[in-house]
């Protein structure tokens, strides 16, 4: 009679078995710790979860025994992670999403993405020395993003960190470089102005562009990344056309971003962002007395004339009165684009031509998905407003003096230099809803002067090379009249800003600018300074050309009312 079957192990082996296969595992052993739970679960009665613990050993460790196939998979969980990071974000749960990014970390650890997000996301609570950590990490793993550079410099800039920002910034011009000459343009004037900050010389400047060069190229043969470069790809809607039907649409949209370049208030754009914009852009005929658009009317739909002649006109107790004529080229309706207020004015044909349409909430879109096609189109409308307050301004010439020249003078005398705390300057810029950090270089960079009252500021005929805001006190701007005396064409006061229209066209000052009956402190940019720092970020461009653009859109709409108003009269005598 045998006893075997009857005798049980003592629970202890199980216990001890269970002890050295942890120790095993810990040790990175998993296969060897799963055969050692398995015998542990056969010598106890509850072995299940030791069997659980096993199988999930085994499957481990033949994950670890493909390392091609385990990176793959931590790829993956990264790119999902980032990914559901960035659906978290666009429905406002900052905190999932960044858990998300963590998590994305975690898993592939060299995974840049999930880095640059996270510093996007941080960017976004305004928390930029994270933010800041977080793109420099994101550029060690891939260096060859442009976008991740500028971002970079931008952040360290708002932190005031000039020579970090510096070197982010000079990696941002060297990658530019073959992307176009605006550019490359752009970022060697944010390298010069961050290496002013930087008080750095030209000689001194030129030994760190060398040093980063070299440092790029260095990092670049370390990482096996492509040249990958975030939102830069440039994709053209085809819908669910047939691949024979696609091709011309191609060629259309290249052909009418060609025509688009021939106009001057395009030429400034990148060919990427003219065909963006004639994705949007619908070809429209109009023939002899067709109405464009209608006096009183809301839309704010945007047109470029392309074929053609049209006339701006107003409804006057005497008939309508022809205010200007549009040539081929002019961007018309841009005025009730900026300002959302219903149209001054009524644009008919005069010549049957086309032009191409640009639906409001369409450009508005694209301006969104672009902010640097945005900003390109400020640019646009700010040069289209300025040459016609100039055409305003010589009808109202015209038509009070007939035959009049203006007056040529020599530069005036600059004001008394005084000083204004920097703090206050940006307050000013501020209330005028003037939030981007970049603007403060405004500050840093402008001329403060005073002026006695009645002291003549610049005169109507001067070049002009710098645009004022108003510090304290009143500006009038004026015009002399022959035989007529001054004419007030407005009075300003504390933030508003004059003379910027000499800034786009380089022509010279259209009116006088004098300090008002309580004299006045202004601070003056000059042309170069004020494209520096529009060139920092595309929100502080944004921010600052709206302003203008808006300034032009009341100065318009006022001198369009006078213009007619001044018909009037002369109808009467």
């Amino acid at each position: 009679m045998s006893f075997a079957s009857d005798v049980q192990p003592h629970p202890v082996f199980a216990q001890r078995l269970v002890t050295v296969a942890e120790r095993l595992e810990r040790a990175g052993q998993p296969a060897l710790a799963a055969e050692l739970y398995e015998l542990a679960a056969s010598l106890t009665p509850r072995g299940e979860s030791l069997r659980t613990r096993a199988a999930e050993l085994k499957r481990s460790a033949s994950a670890v025994e493909d390392p091609e196939r385990e990176h793959k998979r931590h790829n993956l969980e990264a790119s999902h992670a980032v990914g559901m990071a960035r659906v978290l974000e666009a429905r406002g749960e900052l905190s999932r999403a960044q858990e998300m990014f963590d998590l994305g970390k975690l898993r592939a650890p060299f995974h840049y993405l999930a880095y640059a997000g996270a510093g996007y996301l941080h960017l976004r609570r305004r928390d930029l020395r994270a933010a800041l950590e977080e793109f420099v990490q994101a550029r060690r793993l891939n260096p060859l993003d442009r976008k991740l550079a500028i971002e970079a410099a931008r952040v360290a800039l708002e932190l005031e960190d000039y020579p970090e920002a510096l070197r982010h910034g000079i990696d941002a011009h060297l990658l530019s470089q073959g992307l176009g000459e605006a550019e490359e343009m752009g970022a060697r004037r944010r390298v010069d102005t961050l290496g002013a900050l930087c008080r750095m010389n030209k000689e001194e400047l030129a030994d760190l562009h060398a040093q980063r060069a070299t440092a790029l190229q260095r990092a670049s043969e370390q990482v096996a990344l492509t040249r990958a470069r975030l939102f830069s790809s440039l994709t053209i809607t085809e819908g669910r056309l047939p691949r024979r039907a696609a091709e011309p649409r191609r060629e259309e949209l290249l052909r009418v971003a060609l025509e688009l370049r021939r106009f001057r208030a395009f030429r400034h754009f990148s060919d990427a962002e003219l065909v963006q914009l004639a994705q949007i852009g619908r070809r429209e005929a109009f023939r002899h007395a067709q109405v464009l658009c209608r006096e009183d009317h809301e839309d704010r739909d945007l047109f470029v004339l392309m074929e053609g002649q049209l006339q701006v006109c107003r409804r006057t107790p005497i008939g309508a009165q022809v205010l200007s004529t549009l040539a081929v080229g002019d961007i018309v309706g841009e005025i009730s684009y900026i300002d959302q207020k219903p149209r001054s004015t009524t644009v008919i044909g005069v010549e049957a031509g086309t032009v191409l349409r640009f639906g409001a909430a369409d450009l508005e879109a694209l301006v969104m998905a672009n902010r640097e096609l945005g900003v390109a189109l400020l640019w646009s409308f700010w040069h289209s407003l300025a040459a016609k307050v100039r055409a305003a301004n010589g009808a109202m010439t015209e038509l009070i003096t007939p035959g009049a020249k203006v007056r040529r003078v020599g530069a005036t005398r600059p004001g008394e230099r005084v000083f204004i705390d920097q703090a206050d300057k940006v307050n000013v810029l501020r209330e005028q809803g003037l939030s981007a950090d970049e603007l403060r270089l405004l500050a840093i960079y402008s001329r403060e002067e005073h002026f006695e009252p009645e002291a003549l500021i610049f005169a109507e005929g001067e070049q002009g090379d710098k645009l004022y805001i108003v510090m304290e006190g009143q500006v009038r701007i004026s015009r002399r009249l022959p035989g007529m005396g001054e004419e007030a064409l407005s009075v300003l006061s504390r933030g508003e800003v004059f003379g910027e229209m000499a800034l786009i066209d380089d022509q010279p000052r259209s009116a006088d600018a004098r300090a008002h009956t309580g004299g006045c402190t202004v601070f003056t940019v000059d042309s170069r300074r004020l494209e520096e720092v529009l060139d920092m970020d595309p929100d502080a461009a944004r921010q600052f050309l709206t302003l203008l653009c808006q300034l032009l859109c009341r100065r318009l709409r006022a001198m369009n009312d006078r213009l007619v108003a001044w018909r009037l009269m002369a109808s009467h005598e």
